[in-house]
């Protein structure tokens, strides 16, 4: 992932600024989002190509790619067949010089499946399974399909600025209209394994939009509930003549399984411009002159500039849909320079005047709240009950700026129970913030918000945690920052200082950007969760990257490896942290959970990446193959892939003391879906996008 330290951005500008260690970051991209330029200037190719040099050392094929793997169409799981390029994913240009033939520029080839892999680091007795098979007593006791960060983006809208590439800030991905076909790619997937053997639940971790844009919910909506979608705004652009032929043309998405339900939760991107800025912050700039005259020419120094409201006719950077590469591209007659990696090409991107689109219109949390209520499919609300939507704006009109709800709880099938966060940050910023309600916070009712559930939310999840103790179910914790993503200040505090000498600015500023009441940190919320010793899981996203964490009962969390947690002083295990990368950036994954019942004390939790399948010669390949090369010109790397041990793994876990009652003498499915069902070939793979 990549940062912007606000402290640093204005240095420049401002000579009281200083970097160091306390300097607080923001953004959230992913690792596509905004890499840097891998040390290739604009001066490098001085006739506009890009050519394999005799003086640059050529990468080697890698080593562990398998020549002889021949590939296995249709619809399998990761367990079965992944992919991966020919040369490794180290960058493929160095000092502006090929290093790879061509033909290999974004390609990713059929490689062998990997298989489970056993991660034992929890503070219980060691297990002796075998990943690849649990003992014959295990049975399925849930079985779910997990994916975040879809990040819907309207790509013509005012609030996408790709000149701000430049500074870091996520904007322009050049595959980025595709995305609902890559989510509508995952969704057909799960939905042929579910023919199979039913799903159990959906959830989603959150950052289902990009730009808290109202059409961009409603796409995501149809995404989940079925339905067309395009991702076209404003003046609509068939940019290559007729149906079915490029990325802005409609597509039909499959939606859920009927009677399949789906829960969401709020993320960064859902309630704020650019994931960062709050609404309210970036209308009353774009809406004061004043505040704008300011402001302006501050960030002008790192070529900055202000988004500006979804619905608006002003765009101060738009790039016309015929100049993307979503819409140009040729793989067959693919150069490097066909893709715009150098960050630097936007610069000088115009303001231009463009037709309004009123669905554009920013949203609120409340708004996110009631379009979910409002949604088709189950469960009622998709988590968010009947009273969230009034709740939320009542709160609202006593204080903009207060956290107003998106924190729930919905109970699922075998005494397992979903209890959902909502780590916003309503102060701005990407990092998720965990806090009390303001001091002079009151309800409708006039009393302290303080320790009221419904506007209180670390109230709510300690009386949640308690009541699911005292009702002996297992808790699924869904949220869509991690708990490595919990900070104690908003990321955009640091950028006060710069604006201190403008009382406009800072009065703007301060209604929008309050200082948090009594923030948790990181360490204090795992150690709270641990100790309750309910929690099974606490699924995540936010960082596009797949990563699993053990989290001990003292707060302490653990990557792969043979550390092990300690036990706490009531005998607390422990829990896994489990996070799955975005749909929106490569590798574009989303993960199978199955929860089983190993013994009447022992449980797992296995789980399975899921890829984009699809036919040869599918449009949708442009997608991948697009956000594949962007990584290999820019920085190199594997995206949000993450290690092994991060994506099909079983993760070993003792039964809560409730669950071992509710489960000993439950019987559930024999077999296990990890094991049977999700390593076969689950049909014929579909040509993608599906137009209508």
């Amino acid at each position: 992932m990549k940062w912007i330290r606000l402290a640093c951005l204005l240095a420049l500008a401002l000579p009281l600024a200083a970097c160091g260690d306390d300097d607080v970051t923001m953004m959230d991209g992913g690792t596509d989002a905004a890499p840097e330029d891998g040390g290739v200037e604009d001066g490098d190719v001085e006739d506009g190509t890009v050519e394999e040099d005799s003086s640059v050392t050529p990468l080697e094929p890698d080593p562990d790619f398998d020549e002889d793997y021949e590939g296995v169409d249709g619809i399998v799981t990761t367990l079965t067949e992944t992919y991966a390029p020919r040369y490794g994913w180290e960058q493929y240009l160095s000092d502006g010089n090929l290093v790879v033939p061509i033909e290999e520029f974004g390609v990713l080839h059929p490689q062998p499946g990997e298989s489970h892999e056993l991660r034992d680091q929890l503070a219980i007795d060691a297990v002796d399974w075998d990943a690849t098979a649990l003992p014959e007593e295990a049975e399925s006791a849930y079985f779910a399909f997990v994916f975040g960060d879809p990040q819907f983006v309207d790509q013509d809208s005012p609030t996408l600025l790709p000149r701000n590439n430049d500074a870091d800030l996520p904007a322009y991905r050049p595959w980025a209209e595709y995305t609902p076909a890559l989510g509508d790619g995952l969704m057909r997937a799960m939905r042929a394994f579910h023919e199979e053997r039913t799903i159990d639940y959906v959830f989603v971790v959150g950052d289902a939009i990009e730009n808290a844009q109202n059409n961009e919910l409603e796409w995501f909506i149809s995404l989940m509930n079925g339905g067309m979608i395009s991702s076209d705004s404003g003046a609509r652009n068939d940019v290559i003549e007729g149906p079915g032929n490029d990325a802005y043309d409609p597509i039909m998405a499959a939606g859920v399984p009927a009677g399949v339900p789906w829960l969401n939760v709020v993320g960064n991107h859902d309630i704020l411009v650019n994931g960062n800025f709050p609404t309210g912050l970036i209308r009353e700039v774009n809406e004061d002159p004043d505040a704008l005259a300011a402001l302006s020419p501050l960030l002008a120094v790192q070529n900055l500039v202000l988004p500006g409201l979804g619905d608006a006719d002003l765009h101060r950077g738009f790039l016309p849909p015929a100049e993307r590469i979503a819409f140009t591209l040729d793989i067959e007659n693919f150069e490097v320079t066909d893709l715009p990696y150098r960050k630097r090409l936007f610069n000088d991107i115009e303001e231009i005047t463009i037709p309004s689109d009123a669905d554009r219109r920013q949203i609120s949390i409340c708004d996110y709240i009631e379009m979910h209520a409002d949604a088709a499919g189950a469960p009622l609300g998709h988590g968010f009950d009947a009273g969230a939507v009034d709740r939320c704006r009542a709160i609202v009109a006593e204080n903009g700026a207060a956290p107003a709800g998106g924190w729930y709880t919905s109970d699922l099938a075998n005494d397992l129970r979903v209890i959902a966060l909502s780590f916003g940050p309503v102060e701005g910023g990407a990092e998720g913030i965990l806090s009390r309600p303001p001091a002079d916070c009151l309800t409708i009712g006039g009393d302290s918000c303080m320790g009221n559930v419904e506007y209180d939310q670390i109230a709510f999840l300690e009386a949640e945690l308690q009541r699911a103790s005292d009702d002996g179910v297992g808790v699924i914790l869904l949220s869509h920052q991690s708990s490595g993503d919990l900070v104690t200040e908003p990321a955009l505090a640091a950028f006060r200082s710069f604006i201190a000498s403008d009382e406009t600015l800072v009065d703007i500023w301060d209604r929008w950007i309050p200082e948090p009441n009594e923030p948790m940190s990181g360490e204090e919320f795992r150690s709270m969760i641990a100790e309750s010793g309910v929690v099974v899981a606490h699924l995540a996203g936010h960082n596009h990257i797949n990563q699993v964490r053990a989290i001990c009962a003292d707060g302490s969390a653990l990557d792969e490896g043979t550390e092990r947690c300690s036990a706490g002083a009531a005998g607390e295990t422990g829990y896994w942290e489990i996070t799955t990368s975005g749909i929106i950036d490569f590798p574009h994954q989303a993960r199978f959970l199955e929860i089983a019942k190993v013994s009447d004390t022992m449980g797992a939790i296995i789980l399975t990446m899921q890829d984009v399948r699809m036919a040869e010669g599918s449009l949708l390949e442009n997608a991948r193959f697009i956000s594949r090369a962007w990584i290999a010109a820019r920085e190199g790397g594997d995206g949000g892939l993450g290690a092994s041990a991060d994506r099909n793994v079983v993760l070993p876990f003792q039964l809560p003391a409730g669950l071992q009652t509710a489960w000993g003498a439950e019987t559930f499915e024999a077999d296990l879906a990890s094991e049977t069902v999700l390593r076969g070939n689950a049909g014929p793979a579909p040509t993608l996008p599906v137009f209508p």
